[in-house]
C-alpha cells in the first residue's frame, strides 16, 4: 500500500456536533440554487455533510438526494431536516464507490470536497461513477480550490480561524495548521478545537487531522475528458466569472457527458 492510499479520509465524526458552529459559509448558496432551478428534475448532492447547501435547496422545493460518507454528519443533517419539516434521501456512502438506483439531471460536489480524496488512483474512478449516474443531457458541477491562490496562505503556522458562540454562553475557537507538499499536491495538517465555558475557562480540546489534494486546472480537465465528460464552463468564483489562473480563488467546473 502506498503512503497516499494509507491516508484516511477526514474523520468528521470527531467534530460533527461542532461543525455547524464554525462552518457558516453561504457564498455559494445562490449559485447552487440557480443551477438547480435551471436544471430541474432529480438532483444529487455528493458530500453533503450537515446540509449547509442542502437545506436551502430543499426549502426552495428542489428534488434532492444527498450522499455523504460520514454517518455522524448525516445524523446532524437528518435532525435539521426534522426540525425544519423537510425530507429527502440522506444516504451514507463513499462517493468513490457510488451506486444508486436513480439517474440525475444535475449532480454537484460543493465546498471543494472532491479534494478530500487524496489517493490519485481514485480520482478517475470517482468521476466515472458520477458519469454513470448522470442523465444524458444532465450536468455535473465540481468545485475545487485554485492551487496557485490557495497555497499562498499555507505556511505551516498555527492560525486562528475564529471564535464562535456555542451553547449557553460558551465559545468555540478553531485553529488550523497546514503544510503543502508540491511533489504529492497534498495539503496536510490539523484543526484544533478549544471549547470555553461562559466564564472563559477551557473545558475541552479536540484535534482533527486534515489532508486534501490540490488539482491543477490542466490535470482536472484531462481527468474529466478521460472520464467521459466535456467542459461546458469553467468559473473562477460563484458569481459565474471566468477563471483566471493567477487570481481566481476557485475552479468551478461545469461538465456534461461527451457525446
Amino acid at each position: 500500500m502506498s503512503v497516499l492510499q494509507a491516508i484516511q479520509p477526514i474523520q468528521f465524526h470527531q467534530v460533527a456536533d461542532l461543525y455547524d458552529y464554525y462552518v457558516r459559509a453561504d457564498f455559494d448558496i445562490d449559485f447552487f440554487l440557480r443551477e438547480a432551478k435551471q436544471s430541474g428534475g432529480k438532483i444529487l448532492e455528493l458530500t453533503c455533510g450537515t446540509g449547509r447547501v442542502s437545506i436551502p435547496l430543499l426549502r426552495a422545493g428542489i428534488d434532492l438526494t444527498c450522499v455523504d460518507y460520514s454517518e455522524a454528519m448525516l445524523e446532524v443533517f437528518r435532525n435539521k431536516l426534522r426540525a425544519n419539516g423537510l425530507s429527502c434521501k440522506a444516504i451514507t456512502m463513499d462517493i468513490t464507490a457510488l451506486s444508486l438506483q436513480d439517474r440525475f439531471d444535475f449532480i454537484f460536489i460543493p465546498f471543494h470536497s472532491l479534494s478530500e480524496i487524496v489517493d490519485r488512483s481514485k480520482h478517475g474512478k470517482t468521476l466515472r461513477v458520477i458519469h454513470n449516474h448522470l442523465n444524458a443531457d444532465g450536468h455535473f458541477i465540481c468545485t475545487l480550490q485554485n492551487p496557485i491562490v490557495r497555497t499562498r496562505t499555507i505556511d505551516n503556522t498555527l492560525k486562528s480561524i475564529g471564535k464562535f458562540p456555542i451553547g449557553a454562553g460558551g465559545i468555540l475557537e478553531v485553529k488550523v495548521k497546514l503544510s503543502y507538499d508540491a511533489s504529492t499536491q497534498i495539503v496536510s495538517g490539523c484543526q484544533l478545537y478549544e471549547v470555553y465555558d461562559q466564564n472563559s475557562a477551557l473545558v475541552e480540546t479536540r484535534q482533527l487531522d486534515v489532508n486534501f489534494y490540490l488539482f491543477t486546472d490542466s490535470e482536472f480537465e484531462e481527468l474529466a475528458h478521460s472520464s467521459g465528460f466535456r467542459v461546458d464552463a469553467l468559473y473562477g468564483d460563484y458569481n459565474h466569472s471566468s477563471f483566471v489562473e493567477e487570481t481566481s480563488p476557485f475552479m468551478i467546473w461545469k461538465l456534461k457527458k461527451d457525446k
